[in-house]
């Protein structure tokens, strides 16, 4: 408990300017201090997502930002804006008095939950969500903060319910995370918003023009609107045997603790796909003791995303773990009868495997839809507001949504949040468009590059620092003389800046991006 609701002058009134972010101490208590709009604001000084010190963000207006995975709060009252974090900051009193700035601490809480409507039994609406990944788990309290006091019943083929799956390739894996820490909320909070999660149930079929869902178990559900957010299944090697045991994907909970355990024994593992996931789950196997060795079609690691450079570098520092890594190569056999023995590679090369693990993305799981047109891929077009027909919305892996330059369609754990939260509240009541520039993160050896926007293409990188000697770097990927994404390594402030410039469409163009550019000066301008 605060003892006597301990009260400090913690600055002059000039000593922050609109935008400017510092951690005080009040009495034991850290705390943050921001100001916007020429008033002052207190807070809990780091995100509620995994602790990242907010000081190091950015505030932009009202919004302040996490430095590490750029989850969003509004610093007037707290209240969590955007994923990845679910809680949003507990605030404190401030008060002005003779020049000085004074902070009353009012509470020894580190989160918040955003403000939810209970359930009401008098209300027989029932809201269905088929999933329970990060679009699932934010759609879930989306709906109740829009205002919806009926039924929320969650469908997952899974044994668990929501959890933070971009830490199975990570921390989890490698046994620095236990458990408990998995768990996206408790199974209290879930009761006590009436958020009926039923585990281990496969959708069979979902019909939107009768409203039903069928399950593998034989039950039908009706549904008055239902939101479909299944994720992805993972791509396997086509023509090749990969139903011999040892071999292994990474897309859940389960996965990652088989992998956990096999990685302990220091075994030979074959990663097949120099994929994000892949080189994740490489680093972390790596650590657990695992021999690995990684193969991969492409020449360089990300080459299509990051660009050759930074694709070296980051080769370099999986190498300097001793990963080894067969590129430029196709995989043509999984040798093994029954078990898998050895993977052999089209220059003749045979690399032995004690188990194997398929890191080559996914593709989108909808192939329980009924009456729903499908893309190329197999996702479904949203609209602005993430609806699909009636009553039927769609977020995360499989969602094609409209944006400026056509339609997009992203695999991050960040915009499956986001956009699962948007289609809660629209199922709601209310009209809220997804609007938000893609961003992702991901950690290669103990350093975590930040990317924001998406290109498809691009036709030149103009660099701030050099990946091959400087410990952090930007780089900005051009298209038609406009930045269209940008990544970086220790530099978060910059990183945020470009985003909040994306998505208020006051992005400079490449040629004055080479002149050298101020990031977060260049979004305060007015």
């Amino acid at each position: 408990m605060i003892a006597d609701y301990t009260e400090a002058a913690v600055c002059n009134v000039d000593d922050l300017t609109d935008g400017e972010l510092k951690e005080v101490r009040v009495g034991d208590t850290d705390v943050l201090l921001a100001r916007a709009g020429g008033q002052f604001y207190a807070l809990h000084p780091k995100c509620t997502h995994y602790s990242a010190p907010l000081a190091k963000g950015l505030l932009n207006g009202h919004r302040l930002i996490c430095p590490w995975h750029n989850a969003c709060f509004d610093v007037r009252d707290g209240h969590r804006l955007e994923a990845p974090a679910l809680n949003g900051l507990p605030t404190h009193e401030v008060r002005i008095e003779g020049g000085q700035v004074f902070v009353r601490l009012t509470t020894d809480k580190e989160s918040l939950e955003n403000p939810m409507a209970a359930p009401d039994e008098a209300n027989a609406e029932t809201f269905v969500i088929v999933g329970s990944g990060g679009a699932g788990a934010f759609a879930a309290e989306g709906m109740r903060e829009g205002g919806f006091t009926g039924n929320i019943v969650m469908l997952t083929q899974s044994g668990e319910a929501p959890y933070d799956r971009p830490n199975c390739s990570k921390d989890y894996l490698q046994g620095e995370a236990p458990d408990e820490w998995m768990s996206l909320r408790s199974e209290e909070f879930y009761k006590d918003y009436g958020i009926d999660i039923r585990t281990n149930q496969q959708v069979t079929s979902l019909d939107p023009i009768t409203k039903q869902i069928e399950l593998a178990s034989g039950e039908t559900l009706t549904y008055d609107k239902a939101l479909i957010c299944p994720g992805g299944k993972p791509n396997a090697l086509p023509g090749l045997a990969t139903d011999l045991d040892g071999v292994y994907t990474l897309r859940s909970l389960h996965d990652s603790q088989k992998l956990r355990e096999l990685g302990q024994s220091g075994k030979r593992v074959v990663i097949i796909g120099s994929s994000f996931i892949g080189l994740e789950g490489a680093m972390s196997l790596r650590k657990l003791g695992s021999d690995v060795s990684v193969v991969g079609v492409e020449s360089t690691p990300f080459g299509k995303i990051l660009g050759e450079k930074i694709g070296r570098v980051v080769q370099g520092w999986h190498e300097k773990e001793g990963i080894q890594f067969h590129l430029g190569r196709k995989v043509v056999q999984l040798e093994g009868e029954n078990t898998v023995t050895a993977v052999s590679l089209d220059n003749g090369e045979r690399i032995p495997a004690d188990f194997v693990l398929l890191g080559l993305g996914v593709k989108p799981k909808t192939d329980f839809l009924k009456g729903v047109s499908l893309e190329e891929d197999g996702g479904v077009v949203t609209d602005a507001y993430l609806k699909i027909a009636d009553d039927l919305y769609a977020a995360g892996d499989i969602a094609h949504y409209p944006t400026d330059n056509g339609l997009q369609r992203i695999e991050h754990w960040k915009i499956a949040g986001q956009q699962g939260h948007v289609a809660g509240l629209n199922m709601a009541g209310k009209e809220e468009p997804y609007q938000l520039a893609p961003f992702f993160w991901s950690n290669q050896q103990g350093k975590r590059i930040n990317y924001i926007g998406h290109a498809t293409a691009f036709e030149d990188i103009i660099f701030e620092g050099d990946p091959e000697t400087d410990d952090s770097f930007l780089a900005l990927y051009s298209q038609n003389g406009q930045i269209v994404a940008a990544a970086g390594l220790k530099r978060d402030q910059d990183i945020i800046a470009i985003r909040e410039l994306m998505q208020e469409d006051r992005m400079p163009s490449a040629e004055v991006a080479r002149q050298g550019i101020t990031w977060v000066e260049e979004l305060r301008k007015l």
